[in-house]
């Protein structure tokens, strides 16, 4: 089965950096809470393209002896999650292909709603895939093209696709990122000790300590190359459509998204809620860790006390985003906890959200 629903992924890239692997990997595990079913870095040394992947989570991995393989300055690395389809080796990211246009990797965060409808026409006319990824598709399309340079080959590719995209391609000399036209998933583009550097959040940024530029346009592709950055419109202006769960519950707090933090949204949804649904009560107890801030807008706005009625095992995952639903259900056990002394004949207003 293709992949149906796997939007939330965790993107990143880096160029001209001599820690490059290094700073891929730091880059991942501040993006792990956008995917902890598998990870994988590609690098190159202008000459290969050096690939690492695996099950689980970014720090399990990464070993000193992978992050050594490597090789070279510049880099992109991926994080994966996933509510359908397999969850098998073979659709760990980035992807990587030789074709008419040299060695490829791919990242992709997002999802393409006419990817089984393309991927069978390309079965039906010899194509073979190796993954049940829809990222695959853009692979199989971009090798196809008989446009004479990379960026007019993913161009064309793109063309005839349909959906959410925030892309990050590797060749031997080139990083290339996209955005879609309406700009569904987040991207966005920072600098480091000199170098550009990609990114899903701007939250892995801050453990890098690079400086955050700007985002990454809707419809836009970028090219880090060693004359520096090249912009272009590949499509023509749509709608913006941003998605709403990156504000309300994908993306870390301490990120910047579409132009605004993401604490301060769920901090003011939590203010609209105290004044859309008043109610008389002793105290405000969040769910965390993506209720917190919602649930202290809710506090300052109703002027009803905010205390942490329910703990968190922080050695759980995310229990939204495991694979299985028998999973899901034994998660939420293991991962919350109520601390029974502080909500004990207490009127609780319970501030979560939606998962």
């Amino acid at each position: 089965m293709l992949d149906k629903f796997r939007e939330e992924c965790g993107v990143f890239g880096v160029f001209g950096h001599r820690e490059a692997s290094r700073i891929a990997y730091l880059g991942l595990y501040a993006l792990q809470h956008r995917g902890q079913e598998s990870a994988g870095i590609v690098s190159t040394d202008a000459n290969d393209l050096h690939s690492e992947t695996g099950m689980g989570h970014v720090a399990d991995i990464f070993t000193q002896s992978r992050l050594e393989n490597l090789k070279g300055e510049t880099a992109i690395g991926h994080t994966r999650y996933s509510t359908a389809g397999e969850s098998a080796a073979k659709n760990a990211q980035p992807l990587v292909v030789s074709c008419s246009q040299g060695e490829l990797a791919l990242c992709h965060n997002g999802n393409l709603i006419n990817a089984l409808q393309v991927r069978g026409q390309l079965e039906k006319s010899g194509s073979i895939f190796q993954s049940t990824s829809d990222s695959e598709v853009i692979l199989h399309l971009i090798a196809r093209s008989r446009q004479g340079t990379i960026e007019d080959a993913i161009q064309e590719a793109l063309s005839q696709l349909t959906g959410a995209y925030s892309l990050i391609f590797l060749t031997h000399e080139k990083v290339i990122a996209v955005r879609d036209p309406r700009g569904f998933r987040p991207l966005n583009l920072g600098w480091l000790d000199g170098s550009p550097v990609l990114a899903s959040e701007t939250c892995a940024f801050d453990l890098i300590e690079a400086r955050y530029d700007r985002e990454v346009a809707p419809g836009e592709m970028l090219t880090l190359f060693k004359g520096g950055i090249r912009s272009r419109q590949i499509s023509p202006p749509r709608p913006p459509s941003f998605c709403v769960f990156e504000h309300v519950y994908f993306s870390r707090p301490d990120s910047q998204i579409f132009g605004r933090s993401v604490y301060e949204s769920r901090q003011l949804l939590g203010r609209c809620l105290a004044q859309e649904q008043p109610v008389e009560a002793d105290i405000v107890v969040p769910v965390p860790d993506s209720g917190v801030a919602a649930a202290i807008g809710f506090s300052h706005e109703s002027g009803i006390q905010f205390e942490f009625g329910l703990i968190r095992n922080h050695y759980v995952g995310r229990t939204f985003i495991e694979p299985k639903q028998s999973i899901r259900h034994f998660g939420v056990k293991i991962k919350l906890n109520p601390v029974a002394a502080l909500i004990r004949g207490k009127r609780v207003v319970l501030v979560t959200t939606p998962s």
